[in-house]
């Protein structure tokens, strides 16, 4: 007894695909999102940073910038700091275009970031709308890696703590008197009226 033979014109092809994380297309769940967004960004900072040493804009002995960057971005030394932010740019939106496929979402959605307040509650919605389960017209979802969930689990963590240090250190400057309260930039306001 024979099977019968389907032909492939009317079923779906399910072989497993080699899946790019660097292409537009397919999707990214809210941990690859976190965890390819934080990678990138640390990538970014120490690409900055090697250039800038190797440049001799920031030096490490005294913690300081050369007073005539500008200059350095617009010459021909500065073309690497344009490579590094356009590489940035593009892999940005790759990973945001890879967020909207998963929640079933057109990449061109990514132009409601340009208006201001619209783009502040698109972000949250990107961040912790959760995908579209099962396929959808961009494909089936993908299973994040475990490396992605603990870096992104990482990154969360370490956005949670420089939080409160950062309001850790803006109270302890307010109450050295470093800083001047809300109450007091107001009062000082206001004695001009």
């Amino acid at each position: 007894m024979s099977t019968p033979q389907t032909s492939p014109f009317f079923s779906r092809n399910v072989s497993p695909q080699n899946e790019n994380p660097l292409s537009m297309q397919g999707r990214f769940g809210r941990l690859s999102l976190i965890a390819w967004s934080g990678f990138l960004n640390l990538i970014t900072f120490f690409a900055t940073l090697a250039l800038s040493l190797f440049l001799g804009i920031f030096n490490f002995s005294t913690y300081s910038l050369e007073s005539n960057v500008l200059q350095t971005f617009l010459s021909v030394a500065g073309l690497g700091f344009w490579v590094i932010f356009i590489l940035y740019f593009y892999f940005s939106l790759v990973i945001m275009i890879r967020r909207l496929h998963d929640l079933n979402k057109s990449g061109w959605m990514l132009l409601l970031f340009l208006i201001p307040l619209v783009n502040f509650f698109m972000a949250f919605y990107v961040l912790l709308a959760s995908g579209t389960a099962g396929l959808n017209q961009y494909g089936a979802p993908r299973t994040t890696p475990v490396w992605e969930k603990i870096l992104a689990w990482l990154m969360i963590i370490l956005f949670v703590l420089s939080f409160m240090a950062s309001g850790s250190f803006i109270s302890y400057m307010m109450g050295a008197g470093e800083l001047e309260t809300p109450q007091e930039v107001i009062q000082k306001g206001t004695e001009y009226f």
